[in-house]
């Protein structure tokens, strides 16, 4: 009789940044180190999730060690590092899987539904990078980064709820959708942060068949469900800074009491407490 092949268990932690990892207002992330070291110490993977670009997120992934694989802009692409989940070692460049609309073409689509109803929002494309800043309180080169992308456009709305939801609409018979990010409205195509997510399971699944994962997903906003919703567990991190939205369809939720890095760090740890 065949026996059964005995298999390790490992969390999968898929991240939001901004208001979860990041702090709202000081995007610091000192709070979270302690959990991010253990989830390390067990091989865990910890995979940022984020409406943040590349370039972005290849900066705090650097000052993190972090060498996991990451999601861009919602959901736009999952990027796959050298040496992951069957990338090969020396590879020049990381593998690239692109979900979402070319950049330069929801750019085109979005200048021509403005000039057509007169809409009055900027998008990244329309910002300097110090004006971005500005907006932001990102530093200069943060924006630079920021304004770097690959397949969505993050809008500063200026216009009526009624005007946006007339932008939805048209946005839809042209086969794209927007999210409500932390502070920007991100248009996109027919992709999200849940499916770009699962994407990656499986892939890590066909590369660890011996291992069983548990996935866990941290987000604070709207744009952070549909990874919620794909996730064993799901945490939503406290934002007082947003408008509460329902939460359904998550197979476990965990609300952690304090915001930003610090809600991060009480939730994985009693996930790792009980899961490693």
């Amino acid at each position: 009789m065949a026996m059964s092949v005995p298999q390790s268990t490992k969390l999968l932690v898929a991240t939001d940044l901004d208001a979860t990892l990041l702090d709202h207002q000081t995007y610091r992330y000192d709070a979270a180190l302690p959990a991010i070291d253990r989830l390390r110490a067990h091989h865990c993977p910890i995979i940022f999730n984020s409406s943040k670009t590349q370039a972005e997120q290849t900066v705090l992934r650097k000052e993190l060690s972090i060498e996991d694989p990451f999601i861009l802009e919602n959901g736009a692409a999952v990027v796959i590092p050298p040496g992951c989940l069957g990338h090969a070692d020396d590879a020049a460049e990381p593998e690239m899987n692109v979900f979402g609309l070319p950049y330069a073409k929801l750019v085109d689509v979005l200048a021509r539904l403005r000039e057509r109803h007169g809409f009055a929002f900027r998008g990244f494309s329309d910002l300097t990078a110090e004006e971005l800043a500005e907006l932001t309180g990102l530093s200069i080169e943060g924006a630079i980064a920021a304004k770097q992308r690959s397949g969505t456009e993050p809008l500063y709305w200026e216009d009526s709820e009624a005007a946006y939801q007339t932008l939805v609409d048209e946005l839809a018979d042209l086969g794209l959708q927007t999210t409500q990010g932390g502070r920007f409205r991100h248009v996109m195509g027919n992709t999200d942060k849940g499916s770009a997510l699962k994407w990656l399971v499986e892939r890590y699944q066909k590369t660890f068949p011996d291992v069983q994962w548990t996935v866990v997903a941290l987000g604070d906003s709207p744009n952070d469900l549909p990874m919620l919703r794909v996730a064993d567990i799901g945490v939503l991190i406290p934002n007082p800074h947003r408008v509460p939205f329902d939460v359904t369809g998550v197979a476990r939720l965990l609300r952690p009491q304090q915001p930003g890095p610090e809600g991060w760090a009480e939730a994985m740890q009693n996930i790792i407490q009980h899961h490693l």
